[in-house]
Formats: C-alpha cells, structure tokens, sequence
C-alpha cells in the first residue's frame, strides 16, 4: 500500500553504501554461531539447559542486532492535504467574438470547456482534496470575494485588466501554502493601466506557483478600425510646487497606428504651454513631457492633445474613429513650498556662514555665484544668473556692485526688476565695501551710502561694536527666536536673548554697518525691523545701556536704521529688505562654548528674512484635501485625504471635519451654493499608515461623469492660539469608461506566452484543458503529505519510552541468562 512502507537507519559503520549491510548480516552470522559453539559440550550442560540459556543469549543477542540496523514501520496517516488550484476566466466584451470552438463565441465555448471539466474538478476534490477556485475578471475593481465564476456570467466587462486580477488574487493567495497552479481562461488581449500583468503574473512564479494560460480565440480575428485614444493623464509629482517642473505623462493607445508620427499639446487652464513630438512605437504608448510650473499656486486643469499639428491646433490623424478621444483632463495642485534662493556675493566669512545657515533648512534649494573684484566672473555662474531660467524665488545680494553684475550678465538687473515688480521674487540686499553702489532705484527703494565702522590705524581691529536691536516689528518677523515655527512666542524670551547679544559689556557686536538713508516720505511708507546706535566720535550714542533694549521703537533722531523692509509690485505681492550688516556671523560666538544660543539666533534670523521674502512666513494652520486620483474612471472609487494642519505643520487628529463633494457645472470654477448646501456630509475615516501615523479620508463614487468639487471645512488653528473658519478645496475629474475592447479583437498568443513563461507554467489552447487537467491530476504536488510516523520510532526525542522498555528488555534477557549459568554451574 501506499501509506505503508518499510524504513531502515543503520548505525555506523553499517550505513556505509555498499558493503555495510552485507557485513553487518556477515557479523551477525558469525556471532550466532560463536554462541552456540561456546555452550555446546559444556561438562555441566544437559541438552535442556543449553536450549533455555542459549535462546536467551540468541534473543539478546537479536536485540542488540537490531538496534544496530534500526527497521520501522512507515505510515502516511494523512497524505491528502487540502489544496487549491486557481481559474480567471476573462469577460471582457471581446470575449463575445464569435471565433470559438464550432463557431460559438468566446465565453461559451469556455461555459462548454468548463461543464466537461466539472467531473476531473469533482474527483480533484475527492480523491486530492483539491479545492477549484474559478474567478471572473475583467474591470479594474476585481475583487475575489464577489467575482466568482457562474455559468450564466455575461461577458460584458469594459477593460481586460489582466494585470489588476493577477496582483489582487495574488494579495489574497499569497499566503497560502499549497496551491497547485493557477489557470488564466481568455483571449488574452490586456488592457489594464495600472499593474503590468507579466510583473504581477511573476509574482505568482516566485512563490513557486506556475501559471498556466489558455488561449480562446482566433489570431486573425483582427479589427481594422484605427484609432488613437488618450486613456490616462498623470502629473508628476503632484501636488508641485511653484516655478519649478511637472512630468505630464500620457498613456495613449494607437490601434492600427504603430509607426505614427504625431504632436502632444500641453495645455493648463486652457493656455498652451508645451510642444513635443513623438513616434507611436507600439499599440500602447507612454508619452512624457516635462513642463514648466505655475507662478502661482492654486488648481490647475491641465489638457493633453494627441494627434497632427496643423495650425497651432491638433486635429485627428486620417482614418481616425474618433477624433473626440484623441484628448484628456486632469488637475494638477500646485503648492507655495520649497523657496529657491541665489546669494550672489564675493568669497566671505559672511557670504560661507549665510549659505550654510539657509541650506540647513530643507525647504531651501540654495545656489550661490561668487563675483571676486577685479576678476572676470566664472562661466559656470552664467546659468545661474539668467533668473528667467532659474526662477528663483529669493535673491540676496552681497558686497557687490552694479558694474560688477553688468560685467557679469548684462541682463541681470533689469530683469531682476522686472521679476521683483511683476513677478514677486524677493530680494535682499547685504553690506559691504562695494554693496549699494549703482543699484538703480527701481530695484531699491532706498540709498545705501559708506560704510561707517572704527577700526585701529596700526592693527585692524574694531575699536567700536554696533548692536542690532530689533523694533518691535522685527521681533514679530525675523528677529523672532523663540518656540518651534508656528506656536505662540514665549513672552520675553526673544527680547532677553537679543539683549544678551546686545549686552553693552558680553554682548556681541558688528563690527560696522551701511548707512541707509531714508527720508521723512520714505519712514512712513517702509518699515525699519533694527536699528542701530548712532556713532558720536569714537563712541555710540546712546552709552546707556538701557538704551539698547530689544522691541525698542526705532527713532530717526537718535537711532541709525539697520533693517528696512516693504512690500512693492503688482498687487503688493513682492517684498525687499535693506540690510546694513556684513558680519552677522559673528552672532555666532554667543553663549560659546557652553551653548549654540548664538549660532541657532543667526541661522534663524536668516532662514525667517527669506521665508518673509518669499511670503511664507504666516505660520498657520491650513485645511486640506488630496485625492488620490485627480483623473479617475467612472469605474474607480475616489479617495480624498482630508485633514487640518496645525500651526506646526502636524495633522490635528481631533478636528471636527464636514466634508461635500459636488459636481461641478460645465464652464464653473466653483459649484453653485445651493448644489454645496444640499449636498449631504460624507462619512470621515481614520485609518492608520505604515508608519504608525493616523490620517483620515473620504470614499467617493461618482454618479455620472464630470468635473467634481471637494468642499474641507473645520476650525483652523492659529499660531496666538485662537481658531478661525477654514476650508479646503480640490477638483477632479471622472471621465466615463468608454470600452476599446472591441477595437482589437484578435487573440494574442505571446502576450500569453509572456505571462507564463517567467512562472514556469504552460500555454495551450482552449481545447487542451481537460487534457492538461488529467496530467495535472495525475502529477503528486511535491508536499503532498505530512513528514510520516514511523512505528517504532528509534529518535530519542519521539520514542515516547520505546527505547527505555527496549533497553529493559536486552538488560533482562542478558541477566536471565547469566543468572541461569551462575545457578547451574555453567559459568
């Protein structure tokens, strides 16, 4: 029988292959024999005596034989483990194609296939307790609790999403230990979007699970319609952030148009931005383009256009189908995060400790051109002072003056006034021997003048320190040192560290300053941020140092302005500073070496005057919504991430949240208020990521498609602590899934053989399965049983006292044979 077998382990050296079983029995043989010849013709033995005492010295003698060869019993109690063997069947509306076995279509000559299997399905079950799990897939949304196989499934499926069935069967097998193949039934022609099937497929093929196709359908069933339909459009990354680049891919697909040389059009709220040309290599086409971000942030609908180029238009290639789906929509967020700065300066203490500062903020992508006097400036600053190309959103000027950029590009100044007034890039401008000189005043508002230090005529060294004492203006924005960015300030503890820096004996002083000359007109309009002490002869003005108290007002008549500001351009959307310093570094020694009070006053002072520059430096809270998909089928479910932010940038966990969706009338931008104020509140989720971290969302299917409007409202926290009505908002857009299936209708026997191959499994035809079935039924999966048990079990931790009653039984033998001898006198 099958479940029986017999199972030997000899001991060493009679496991040796292949002399050691022969000799072990050759010993055996020889040990017997010496035993009877030592008994026989013994004085004191009669023929009964040697007969008892000989079987019990042959009997040890058989125990102890046998221990050394170890024989048992084997016995599979339970070779028929339940396992599985997996079916997809595809109903996909190609499946409807007519070119099946004797002329029925696709999907019943599978019914047909399947009802002749039913009996090799139903011995599987009860002979291999082998359980036959048959799906249906077909749409991205395969879920295999519901698609289960009914004889009666239409085949009316608007994709054939190979690649999504594969990665959410394997989500759900993966797991399991004994499946035996997994079957895909179909035709064969995929076209999913999201998941490649022969990577999914690859999936099943690592885990030691063959997949197994099987082709329905003629080859030469082919359409000759042509056409070309943009299926997806996707911005990378989104959201983006202002002046900077976005990837716009496309998927398109070209039926009967492999070879095409066609034009993709970008377009953002209707305006064309980007121009490229391409080759349809292939049926399914990946297009990417690179394109330039807003200005501004904000929701951006972005268009792509497929097809000839003629006359700033795209029309549709000759032959088209379907001129209408040759373009797409989606949305794109572009965000106010991440600041690009450009310090351009000569090689200093200043300009290396400023660079440094600001690049140990993240958010800050700093570049940086040193232009050193009397020395042409390098090409490699070439490309990084064309600030149309750069978009910079900050520029700090240093000990540089106006002949010195001209030299270095012509073009610098005025088009950094035209950016500043027009555009909104801050700028900034440093002390120094050459700073100021030249600077037209379209650019800066105010004069610069000398420096005004007092050095000593024989050493160098200042003979006078200058304080920086931030207004109370200056305290609120760059000056401000105390709490993490967006929390209340502690009362006082800025002004008691800068009082420390300005400590009229330990305090660390500037070594000098720029003259900043403002007039009466000027004061009103721009706002002074620090001052510093007026020099009087050799010494500063006031010399009381309660004079010198951080938050004090600046005063024209006894005060030097050290820091001016103001916004200017289009709208007051641009902001400039004048800054007198040039040794701001030595800010840094404060508190050395027992604490970095001064070094973390400097770092930060400098990344708050960009982050105001560049108009983020309102720490708020801010309410939000991300969905997932700002392109979506009608067949998808959306999912929005809705939150509100504190003032430290984290999720508010506990924030009460109303969330709408609604759609959005064609032409508007926002929905109309009685559609918002009907619409009914959807449920908030809490779920938790990967990392530990909670985030709450929406789950939204769209009833028809159309563009759609996010409404996020809750209490928006401040950084004073007080709260505030917010809302956020986001669009998307659900296009109808309009099926292409029928568009190619041919079967396709090496995408299948591309499936299977990397899994080790088989491709045949549709009238190969019940063949194939039978072979597999008859082929033992390899762990088809359990480890067997075997009777005795001589393995010291099974032998459940085996081997106890085993030696007992040799010691007993032994010693009832000795005892024998010693009483008949044998011995």
């Amino acid at each position: 029988m099958d479940d029986y077998f017999f199972s030997s382990r000899p001991a060493f050296p009679w496991s040796l292959e292949p002399l050691g079983l022969p000799a072990f029995f050759a010993v055996a043989t020889l040990l017997v024999l010496l035993t009877i010849w030592t008994y026989l013709g013994h004085p004191q033995a009669t023929r009964q005596r040697v007969l008892i005492v000989l079987v019990l010295r042959l009997a040890a003698l058989c125990v102890a034989l046998i221990t050394a060869i170890r024989p048992s019993l084997g016995v599979h109690e339970n070779p028929r483990q339940p396992a599985t063997l997996l079916i997809g069947v595809d109903v996909s509306e190609s499946m409807t194609t007519k070119d099946g076995i004797g002329g029925l279509s696709r999907i019943d000559a599978v019914r047909k296939i399947l009802d002749k299997c039913q009996p090799l399905f139903d011995e599987m079950q009860a002979e291999q307790n082998v359980n036959v799990v048959i799906y249906t897939f077909g749409d991205p949304n395969f879920n295999e609790a519901t698609h289960r196989y009914e004889p009666n499934v239409a085949a009316n499926a608007k994709r054939s999403d190979y690649g999504a069935y594969f990665h959410r069967t394997f989500e759900r097998w993966q797991t399991e230990q004994r499946v035996r193949g997994h079957i895909v039934i179909g035709d064969f022609i995929d076209n999913g979007e999201r998941y490649s099937a022969i990577n999914e497929a690859a999936r099943f093929g690592r885990r030691g699970i063959p997949v197994h196709g099987v082709l329905v359908g003629e080859e030469s069933s082919g359409s000759s319609v042509k056409d070309i339909v943009v299926t997806a459009v996707e911005c990378n990354p989104s959201p983006a952030f202002v002046k900077n680049k976005v990837t716009i891919a496309a998927t398109v697909n070209a039926y009967n148009f492999s070879g095409a040389a066609v034009t993709a059009r970008v377009f953002i709220n209707d305006e064309p931005k980007w121009r490229e040309d391409f080759v349809l290599e292939g049926e399914k086409n990946h297009l990417k383009m690179v394109v330039p971000t807003p200005d501004e942030k904000g929701e951006y609908k972005v268009r792509v256009e497929v097809g000839l180029d003629k006359n700033d238009r795209i029309e549709p290639l000759p032959g088209e189908l379907d001129g209408a789906n040759n373009r797409l929509e989606t949305y794109l967020t572009v965000q106010k995060e991440g600041v690009r700065v450009l310090i351009v300066d000569q090689l200093r203490w200043e300009e290396t400790f400023l660079r440094d500062a600001l690049r140990s903020e993240p958010r800050f992508d700093v570049y940086e051109v040193l232009l050193q006097a009397n020395f042409a400036a390098p090409d490699s600053a070439k490309k990084f002072l064309d600030l149309q190309a750069q978009a910079y959103d900050v520029v700090i000027i240093g000990d540089v003056g106006a002949a010195q950029l001209e030299t270095a590009s012509p073009q610098f100044l005025p088009k950094l006034t035209e950016l500043a007034l027009q555009k909104g890039v801050g700028v900034m401008f440093l002390g120094g021997e050459n700073a100021y000189r030249g600077i037209p005043k379209t650019l800066l508002p105010i004069s610069g003048d000398q420096l005004v230090d007092r050095l000593d005529p024989n050493t160098g060294a200042p003979l006078v320190g200058f304080p920086a004492v931030p207004t109370p203006q200056g305290l609120e924005k760059m000056f401000r040192v105390s709490g993490k960015p967006g929390e209340p300030p502690k009362p006082g503890e800025s002004e008691e560290l800068w009082n420390r820096m300005n400590h009229f004996r330990t305090g660390i002083k500037l070594n000098g300053y720029n003259r900043l000359i403002l007039t009466d007109q000027q004061r009103e309009r721009f706002t002074v941020f620090a001052w510093t002490a007026r020099l009087v002869g050799d010494a500063v003005d006031p010399s009381d140092p309660a004079a010198l108290v951080a938050g004090t007002p600046f005063d024209p008549k006894r005060h030097e302005p050290l820091l001016i500001g103001s916004e200017r351009g289009d709208a007051g959307k641009s902001r400039w500073l004048a800054f007198g310093a040039f040794d701001t570094y030595l800010w840094r020694s404060l508190g050395q070496p027992k604490s970095q009070d001064g070094i973390q006053m400097h770092e930060r002072f400098w990344r708050q005057c960009v982050l105001w520059l560049a108009y983020q430096d309102e720490d708020e809270g801010a309410v939000y919504a991300r969905p997932q998909y700002r392109q979506l089928k009608m067949t998808q479910e959306q999912t929005v991430r809705v939150g509100i932010k504190k003032p430290d940038g984290t999720d508010d966990p506990d924030a009460p949240l109303q969330v709408r969706i609604v759609p959005l009338p064609p032409g508007a931008k926002e929905p109309n208020p009685a559609d918002l104020a009907k619409a009914p509140p959807l449920t908030v989720l809490t779920e938790t990521d990967r990392d530990g971290r909670t985030f709450r969302k929406v789950l939204f299917r769209a009833p028809a498609p159309g563009e759609y409007f996010v409404v996020v409202t809750g209490p928006v926290p401040k950084a004073d602590g007080r709260t505030e009505p917010g809302q956020g908002t986001a669009k998307f857009i659900v296009i109808a899934d309009t099926s292409d299936e029928m568009l190619r209708i041919s079967a396709d026997p090496d995408f299948m053989q591309r499936v299977v191959a990397p899994t080790g499994g088989k491709a045949m035809r549709l009238d190969e399965l019940p063949s194939f079935l039978r072979q597999l039924k008859a082929e033992s999966p390899p762990d088809i049983g359990v480890k067997p048990r075997y009777y005795p079990d001589w393995h010291r931790h099974r032998s459940r006292g085996f081997l106890s009653l085993w030696l007992l039984l040799f010691v007993s033998l032994l010693g009832a044979e000795w005892g024998l001898r010693r009483l008949w006198g044998m011995v």
